[in-house]
């Protein structure tokens, strides 16, 4: 409790109610200050209670959450998985224009004039002939539907339909890319806590070797050195500690980022090794099929492939069918201008300067440069998925190895311990063995979190990133809790 922050007696006195008298030269409270005062002393005791100083703002709040209940709101809050499920919806629009060229396309136009003065013709001694009176109004429905464009209507549609895969392959991966995200960030988080907490214990235990080495030295049972190298792995171990706080407060700020809120969360699933996998030649079958990237670039090789077949429909004629109905018609000769007309028209580009030429060729080698990085994106991808594995099962050996070294460093810690105490040994033996077991405890929870993360990755490579609630469930011991 923060000291310094008021009168207890005064407080209590303030709160039920309680009066004194004034002494010689005090001036008597006000009501109105009888209030303010106890105001203040709630206040003031309620920073006490939650841990906050007058003046001082409020903790961040935070709460527990899952894995799981991490996943599901990421994908609801953050910005850039929903940007990704905007490109894709955007895709699915131009995707919509493109089927809009089967049908035909009507419209109505209209059109009024006001003349100074009606067209006539001089028929001499005939007269005269009004051709087109003042004033005169029009309006049209007209129709038109191209029936055969060379296969570019197809080709364009084909395209289209390749666009949108292509779209919906990035938004894979960058879902994918999120998932891995949130599992180097959700268990870096856990991992800062956990060190954190190897260091609080690391500490609290030189705390009291410590306290052991200045109460054997003021017996004069061991020498100054050994109360000097006390008082050095003390000082280590509190920078230490110090340090795993600010790394906690950092991995909680990507999470946060990552999450999509501004609430800090603690984790609940803990770090725990994922041991049993597959083999490496399953992913490597799973990539080739389910990659996003290698999909992605499939999807943009029929696109172009489509392209170039467009280009070449450019060297047939377009064939279309048109209409056109007049619906109102004020002052104008009917004679010359018919009520309605259908027909069929051809268009056919004999020459443009050899202008299909290049663009056939153009297209023709944007096919073939897609082509060709689809094919190094397989072999990328193959090898991507192998150091990936690699890592994956250089984080088990590393933890299977610590994890055989860890009861022998807690059995030196407490000999150790126990030898200092009945002064028979030594400051550097009890500071050297804590100091090991803090580094095996660190390093067996950083290779759990080295394997966490390296699976992810893997399973990104693969393009199985859905999969890893299954991988840590079965962590830990059915639920990613």
């Amino acid at each position: 409790m923060a000291r310094g922050l008021l009168n207890p007696t005064l407080a209590m006195t303030s709160l039920h109610g309680g009066s004194r008298r004034p002494a010689t030269g005090e001036t008597a409270t006000s009501p109105c200050q009888l209030v303010c005062g106890r105001a203040v002393v709630i206040v003031a005791l309620a920073g006490l209670l939650i841990g906050v100083r007058p003046g001082t703002a409020l903790a961040q709040s935070s709460s527990d959450l899952t894995f799981r209940d991490a996943l599901a709101m990421t994908r609801q809050r953050n910005e850039r998985w929903r940007a990704a499920d905007a490109s894709v919806l955007r895709a699915e629009a131009v995707r919509g224009e493109q089927l809009a060229l089967y049908w035909p396309t009507v419209s109505v136009s209209g059109a009024y004039a006001h003349l100074n003065d009606r067209l006539f013709v001089n028929l001499g001694s005939l007269g005269t002939a009004t051709v087109l009176r003042n004033d005169p109004a029009k309006v049209t429905l007209s129709a038109q539907w191209t029936v055969f464009a060379g296969g570019r209507i197809l080709a364009a549609n084909r395209a289209g339909e390749a666009g949108l895969t292509a779209a919906g392959q990035e938004r894979r991966a960058t879902r994918q890319g999120i998932t891995t995200e949130l599992v180097d960030r959700y268990f870096r988080r856990r991992l800062a806590a956990d060190v954190l907490e190897v260091r609080r214990q690391a500490l609290a235990t030189l705390d009291r070797h410590l306290e052991d080495a200045h109460r054997l030295r003021a017996a004069g049972q061991i020498a100054r050195t050994e109360e000097l190298r006390a008082e050095v792995a003390h000082a280590e171990a509190d920078r230490d500690y110090k340090k795993a706080r600010r790394d906690v407060d950092l991995a909680a700020a990507a999470l946060r980022a990552t999450l999509g809120t501004d609430d800090d969360v603690v984790p609940t699933t803990p770090l725990a090794p994922v041991d049993s996998l597959e083999l490496r030649e399953a992913f490597w079958a799973a990539a080739d099929s389910g990659n996003p990237g290698i999909a992605r670039l499939a999807a943009l090789e029929e696109q172009a492939r489509q392209g170039t077949r467009a280009v070449r429909g450019e060297y047939l004629p377009a064939v279309s069918l048109f209409g056109q109905q007049e619906l109102l018609q004020n002052h104008l000769n009917s004679t010359t201008d018919p009520n309605w007309i259908v027909g069929v028209a051809v268009r056919w580009d004999l020459f443009d300067g050899f202008g299909r030429e290049h663009r056939f060729r153009a297209a023709r080698r944007l096919e073939e440069a897609i082509g060709l990085d689809h094919e190094a994106a397989r072999r990328d991808v193959r090898t991507l998925v192998e150091a990936r594995y690699d890592d994956y099962r250089s984080a088990v050996e590393q933890h299977a190895s610590l994890e055989t070294s860890l009861a022998l460093a807690q059995e030196s810690v407490r000999a150790e311990s126990r030898a200092f105490a009945a002064g028979v040994g030594t400051s550097l033996a009890v500071v050297d063995a804590e100091l090991a077991l803090s580094r095996i405890e660190v390093g067996r929870l950083t290779a759990m979190y080295d394997m966490d993360v390296a699976l992810a990755r893997l399973l990104e490579a693969s393009g199985e990133s859905d999969r890893i609630l299954d991988y840590l469930d079965r962590a830990n011991g059915g639920t990613a809790r």
